[in-house]
C-alpha cells in the first residue's frame, strides 16, 4: 500500500515536471505512458461517488504534480531570466519537435471539413485572445484586479483539459494563452514569504478553476473523444501550431528586456535543434511502445477468443 503511494507520488512529478517545463509533451500522453491515466479518470470522474478513495489518490497524484510543476518553474525561470534567448528557441525546438508526430495523427480526419474548421476556429481564437485582447502582451500578475482573477480562474478550467484529453499540452496552452512566464514565476517564487498572500491568491484562483474544470471534463471526456475523436485532434494541433508564433512575439518582438549574446545564439540553436531531435525521438519511442502494447492485447484478445471457441 505505502509502495502505490509512494508511485504514485513520483507519477505526480514526473506529469507536473512534463506538463510545466516541457512544452510540446502531453502529460497527459504521458499518463498514458505510465500507466495512471484511466485510474486518474476514474477517481476524477467518481470523486463524489467513492470520495475517500478517490480523493486519497488524487491528493497524493496532485502532491507529486505540484512537487514537480515546482521544480520545473524553477528551472525554466533561471534559465529565461539569464539566457531568455537559450530558453526562447529550447521551447520552440520542443514545439517544432512534436509537430510531425501530431500531424500524423491529423490523417484520419483529414478529408473532412469540419474538422478544418474547428482548427481554423482554434487558431483564430487564439491569435485574437493573444494579439489582440492581450494587446499581444505577455499576462502579468501585478496589480490584479477583480477581472484578472475571472480570467484566471477561466483559465484554469481551460487548461484543465491538460490533464484528462491526451495530446493536449499544459505548458503549450499557457505560452498560447500568454500565461506561461508569469505562472512559472509565481510557481518558483511560491516560497517568497514577502509576495506569499499574494501568490497564494493567484495559485488558490487558478486551482480552483482547474479543478471544477477537471472533474466537468473528466465527465465528458469519454463522450468527446469518442464521439469527436478527430476534432479533438485537430484542436490540439491548432494549439501547437500557434505556439511558436507566440513565443517568438511575446518572448522577442514584444519584450523590452530582451537580451542576447553571440554565445546565446549559437548555443540557443544547438539547443534548440537538439530538443527538436530529442522530442522527435521521444515521441517515436512512445509510439513504438503504443504499437508494441497494442499487438500483445490484439494477439491476446485472439487467443482468448481461439480458447473460447
Amino acid at each position: 500500500m505505502i509502495m502505490r503511494k509512494f508511485t504514485t507520488f513520483i507519477k505526480g512529478i514526473i506529469l507536473g515536471f512534463v506538463g510545466l517545463a516541457v512544452p510540446g509533451l502531453s502529460a497527459s500522453t504521458v499518463a498514458l505512458e505510465v500507466g495512471i491515466y484511466q485510474h486518474m479518470i476514474n477517481a476524477l470522474s467518481n470523486l463524489f461517488k467513492k470520495f475517500k478513495s478517490s480523493a486519497l489518490f488524487l491528493g497524493i497524484l496532485m502532491l507529486g504534480y505540484f512537487t514537480g510543476g515546482f521544480i520545473g518553474s524553477v528551472a525554466v525561470e533561471s534559465i529565461y531570466k539569464t539566457a531568455p534567448l537559450v530558453m526562447i528557441l529550447l521551447v520552440i525546438g520542443l514545439l517544432i519537435g512534436g509537430m510531425p508526430h501530431m500531424a500524423k495523427s491529423l490523417k484520419p480526419g483529414a478529408k473532412k471539413v469540419s474538422d478544418w474548421i474547428v482548427l481554423a476556429v482554434v487558431v483564430v481564437f487564439l491569435i485574437i485572445f493573444s494579439f489582440i485582447l492581450t494587446g499581444g502582451k505577455e499576462i502579468s500578475f501585478e496589480n490584479m484586479k477583480v477581472t484578472d482573477y475571472i480570467m484566471l480562474f477561466f483559465v484554469g478550467i481551460i487548461t484543465s483539459t491538460t490533464l484528462v484529453v491526451p495530446g493536449v499540452d499544459f505548458a503549450v496552452l499557457l505560452i498560447s494563452l500568454g500565461y506561461y512566464n508569469a505562472f512559472t514565476g509565481v510557481i518558483s517564487n511560491i516560497f517568497d514569504f514577502s509576495q506569499i498572500v499574494h501568490n497564494l491568491l493567484i495559485l488558490g484562483t487558478y486551482i480552483i478553476g482547474y479543478g471544477i474544470g477537471a472533474f466537468i471534463f473528466s465527465k465528458l471526456i469519454k463522450k468527446i473523444i469518442d464521439k469527436f475523436s478527430d476534432q479533438t485532434t485537430f484542436a490540439s494541433f491548432g494549439f501547437v501550431l500557434v505556439a511558436p508564433v507566440i513565443v517568438i512575439k511575446k518572448g522577442i518582438i514584444d519584450n523590452p528586456d530582451f537580451r542576447y549574446s553571440t554565445f546565446d545564439i549559437i548555443f540557443g540553436a544547438i539547443l534548440g535543434i537538439s530538443s527538436m531531435l530529442i522530442m522527435i525521438y521521444i515521441l517515436y519511442v512512445f509510439d513504438k511502445k503504443k504499437k508494441i502494447k497494442e499487438q500483445k492485447e490484439k494477439k491476446g484478445q485472439e487467443q482468448k477468443e481461439n480458447v473460447n471457441a
